[in-house]
């Protein structure tokens, strides 16, 4: 090869080195340098921007008109980290900025300051991460949102977002929606506004879980979710779906008396419907909205001859649960009593017996009937029953005195509390009483007569 040639390929080579480190110290240079945007709020170096002293500045620099201004003062703001605590307040209301980039960042930022800097913090985070196109880390931060309870209450408008989407790409999106339903339920009250959604939702929506989930959330809305009864109406009795129809009549009675103008339907679906689940919410229904309505009372006391023991189970608790208010129903909880098949029937009927109390005298007798049943929880219960009513005659008395003797130690012990209930210390009471105390081995049952005869000693009468 010529000399000459080589002499150039060197001096290429050097050219082409001198370029290259000229470049490179170019680029240095440039990325030592600050931006324009930099530069206009008076910063030298970008090395400034990581300092304590640059915070009023980043500050200054968070109003700023261009959104990307705001974005890179909040991550400016973040990579300092906790000793920008003071910039909490603004980052805070970045999260309502117009664009989804500066909201981002913000939150980012204040989760590097520190979330024990301020309360709000986590709800904060998590609001912006509602924004998240993804379903998976949409559902996470409603997930959470829902476990803060009603300290995520100003995460509402959110979560109200989150429901409405229509997602036409994803369709595990569903899931994220469900925990927004559920978050709302479980911020409670304070998440009342989200009502007027929920309805427009449910009115409109074909998949099942967000129905259900919308039935559910409303009971735990407070009165907001008054507004939502005429809609929860027709859940319940139009829904095709039964797993809807028994969560929006339950909610009705977890509404309680506002629902009142409910009754009528749910007499309906007590009476009519074929799913006894949905009875059984009924019946629910229907003793919590208006335990004193004879409309109730009524429906109930028919439904103890029904052919399907469930709905003559389901008339009789409520009944129980009604108490007093179904002293009306006396006669046919006693037919029940002593003529239903069935001991569950039949040991409901006795407990609603027990629970209207003295109003239901006039079923005395079949309850000393029920207490030669061989169902020891019947005669448990019928006892009580007993208890609860009072020594209508010497026939209750001496069949509680009986009661002392079943070898069950607790119709043992509700017998000894009956007895101090009647509140009679005569000799056949007194005796019976101090026998069950010599020879009893029960120590409960033992310790409770021995308290009883001391009770009567004391202030029990003479006479039955």
């Amino acid at each position: 090869m010529p000399a000459h040639q080589n002499n150039n390929n060197h001096k290429d080579s050097s050219t082409y080195t001198a370029l290259w480190f000229i470049c490179i110290v170019l680029i240095t240079a440039w990325i030592a340098s600050c931006s324009p945007w930099q530069k206009r709020y008076g910063f030298t170096s970008k090395e400034e921007l990581s300092e304590l002293e640059s915070i009023p500045k980043l500050l200054n620099a968070l109003e700023d008109k261009d959104w990307f201004v705001r974005m890179k003062a909040a991550i400016a703001l973040g990579n300092i980290g906790p000793e920008a605590e003071e910039a909490i307040p603004a980052l805070k209301l970045m999260i309502q900025d117009s664009d989804y980039d500066v909201r981002r960042e913000a939150a980012v930022a204040m989760e590097k300051i520190g979330t024990e800097k301020d309360p709000e913090i986590p709800v904060l985070i998590l609001i912006n991460a509602l924004e998240d196109q993804g379903w998976s880390k949409v559902k996470k931060a409603a997930e959470e949102l829902g476990e803060m309870g009603p300290k995520a209450k100003t995460a509402v408008p959110a979560l109200v977002t989150v429901i409405k989407k229509q997602d036409h790409y994803l369709h595990l999106y569903w899931s994220a929606r469900v925990a927004a339903i559920q978050a709302l339920g479980k911020i409670g009250p304070d998440a009342g506004r989200a009502v007027p959604t929920l309805i427009a939702t449910n009115s409109t929506e074909n998949d099942l879980r967000i129905r259900v989930e919308i039935a559910i959330a409303l009971a735990k809305l407070g009165k907001d979710a008054n507004a939502a009864i005429p809609e929860l109406l027709a859940m319940a009795e139009g829904d095709k779906n039964p797993t809807v129809r028994v969560e929006a009549t339950r909610t009705l009675g977890l509404i309680g008396p506002d629902a009142a103008e409910a009754m009528p339907v749910l007499v309906k679906i007590f009476e009519e419907d074929e799913n006894p689940y949905i009875c059984e919410q009924a019946a629910f229904a229907m003793g919590k909205i208006e335990p004193s309505s004879k409309l109730a009372v009524d429906t109930f006391s028919r439904s103890l001859v029904d052919d399907d023991p469930r709905i003559r189970n389901y008339a009789a608790k409520t009944l129980a649960d009604i108490g007093p208010y179904a002293k009306n129903a006396t006669p046919a909880l006693t037919n029940a009593l002593v003529t239903d098949d069935q001991d569950l029937v039949r040991l409901e009927a006795a407990r609603a017996l027990g629970n209207i109390g003295p109003d239901a005298k006039y079923s005395a007798p079949a309850l000393i009937q029920t207490l030669d049943t061989e169902n020891v929880k019947l005669r448990q219960e019928t006892i009580k029953a007993l208890a609860k009513i009072g020594p209508v005659d010497k026939n209750v008395v001496t069949a509680t005195i009986k009661a002392l003797t079943d070898f069950n130690p607790e119709v043992k012990l509700n017998a000894i509390q009956a007895l101090v209930n009647y509140n009679i210390n005569n000799s056949e009471v007194m005796g019976a009483l101090q026998k069950l105390s010599e020879k009893e081995k029960n120590k409960d049952v033992k310790t409770a007569v021995d308290a009883a005869i001391i009770q009567l000693q004391k202030s029990g009468k003479s006479s039955a």
